[in-house]
């Protein structure tokens, strides 16, 4: 095909050449600048006689300066031998494409430009034309870290997952993940499979009801009916299997891809007698009958923080399915992150022998955290502690740090000593001092908030921001914090 207006492409060379030859430096320059982002004339000798620049913002980087230089000189060691190339076969009337080299700039990152040449017979110099990269080098270091923080997210769940499913196969309780609609297995940990087979092929796929004995398989399905639309476990006491023995189930249901599956756990009978009680969420020990008839979640220690009896409301509160995974367990497993916090409380019950409004932060058996208020009460006849734990609705209901200028500041913070955990008092003393010194700067420099961001070292939208977030945006000198 031809070019529209006749000529062929080695014509319109020819064009240019003598368009070249009536043009001087600066009408070149300014011509190809209209296109590009750098235009360059380097003289045979590869030295840079004129620069045009279009960008604006490329003046920061004193580019001008490379006049006078060999165009070698003013890249990074690694574009040399890209500069040479172009040069050298820029001796033709074909333009000479996509060198990416890097300027080099004193104080200021590396300028990405892909240059093309070009060169006429009989034209003293090499026309290089750029088109700086910046926003491309940005784009690709952008999608390089998504990339590494998506590697790293996937490892983070690889991980997690790894865990899980340890943790599913060395449980020593049988555990069985059942379709709920098609009543077949999706997952069962080896104890299941050790309970409810003889043999060791994998459960997955196979019927649940094949797995018990004929007698027993319609209550089995309609306690998996029932649980599958009961917010609460669904308990089953001597069910036989296949292979004789009779269990005990409890079943649960769970939401996966939009189905409602459910999860069933398995004990033998001629274990279940203590675990029967322990299901049907019946304390133990001398103050049982009373824990039970609390309306809170309570849990009673000896006093090293070994667990002796707890009641409903504390297993719902740490999303424990039986007692049995609470008895002799230390009270710091579920206050693991405020283990201190609960020495603190524990060492104050020897001077106090009730402690009322601590707060603490609760880890459930599901790793989600809750704040809590905590009251104890030491029983020195039984050498037992009582603990009494009530979620908290919500923060305004937690005890606050008192703000500066109050009266006897010093002994509020010590009043909070034992009842707020040391880290929240760090954190709000930080906002106390914070706003001390913004209140100051103000004060300081007489309401000039743009000084008073200077003197702070913080921008004036990061001043604004913390204005807000102290109440102090209309704060005046003199006139303290506002009502």
């Amino acid at each position: 095909m031809k070019p529209l207006n006749g000529h062929s492409g080695t014509d319109g060379f020819a064009v240019a050449d003598s368009l070249l030859k009536t043009l001087d430096l600066d009408s070149i320059g300014s011509l190809v600048s209209l296109g590009a982002d750098l235009v360059i004339l380097v003289d045979r000798n590869d030295i840079v006689s004129q620069i045009y620049i279009a960008g604006k913002d490329l003046t920061d980087y004193d580019l001008a300066k490379t006049v006078g230089k060999r165009l070698q000189d003013c890249v990074t060691i690694e574009s040399v031998p890209k500069i040479d190339s172009m040069l050298s076969a820029g001796s033709s009337h074909h333009p000479v494409r996509g060198y990416q080299v890097n300027h080099k700039c004193a104080g200021k990152p590396d300028l990405p430009v892909v240059y093309s040449a070009y060169s006429a017979k009989d034209f003293p110099y090499t026309i290089v034309v750029g088109r700086e990269l910046r926003q491309q080098m940005h784009d690709q270091q952008r999608l390089v870290q998504t990339q590494l923080e998506l590697e790293a997210d996937y490892r983070e769940l690889k991980e997690a997952e790894t865990r899980y499913r340890t943790a599913f196969k060395v449980a020593t309780v049988a555990y069985v993940m059942l379709d709920g609609e098609r009543r077949t297995i999706l997952d069962a940990n080896p104890a299941a499979a050790s309970l409810l087979s003889s043999t060791s092929a994998p459960l997955s796929g196979k019927s649940i009801r094949d797995l018990f004995g004929k007698q027993d398989r319609d209550r089995l399905g309609d306690a998996i009916s029932e649980a599958r639309h009961s917010p609460d476990a669904v308990n089953l006491d001597g069910i036989s299997i296949a292979k004789g023995p009779t269990v005990s189930l409890t079943i649960r249901s769970y939401r996966e891809n939009g189905i409602t599956n459910v999860l069933l756990a398995l004990w033998p009978s001629e274990q279940d007698q203590e675990t029967k009680r322990q299901r049907t969420e019946k304390p133990v020990g001398g103050a049982a009958v009373e824990l039970a008839d609390l309306p809170e979640a309570v849990i009673q220690t000896d006093m090293n923080g070994l667990v002796i009896s707890a009641n409903t409301l504390f297993l719902d509160l740490i999303h424990a399915p039986s007692l049995t995974q609470v008895l002799g367990r230390n009270v710091t497993s579920w206050f693991g992150g405020a283990a201190i916090d609960i020495r603190v409380l524990y060492t104050r019950l020897l001077d106090e022998p009730c402690v009322r409004g601590f707060t603490s932060t609760l880890t459930d058996n599901l790793s989600a955290e809750s704040a809590v208020t905590i009251s104890a009460r030491l029983n020195l006849s039984s050498n037992t502690v009582q603990l009494i734990v009530a979620p908290q609705a919500n923060s305004g209901e937690r005890l606050t740090i008192p703000s500066p200028g109050v009266p006897d500041q010093a002994e509020g913070f010590s009043a909070l000593v034992g009842k707020v955990p040391l880290k929240d008092l760090i954190r709000e003393s930080l906002d106390v001092i914070e706003k001390i010194c913004i209140e100051a700067a103000l004060d300081h420099t007489n309401n000039n908030r743009a000084y008073a961001a200077e003197i702070l070292g913080l921008s004036r939208q990061s001043l604004y921001i913390k204005l807000r977030r102290h109440g102090l945006e209309d704060y005046r000198p003199g006139a303290g914090q506002p009502n």
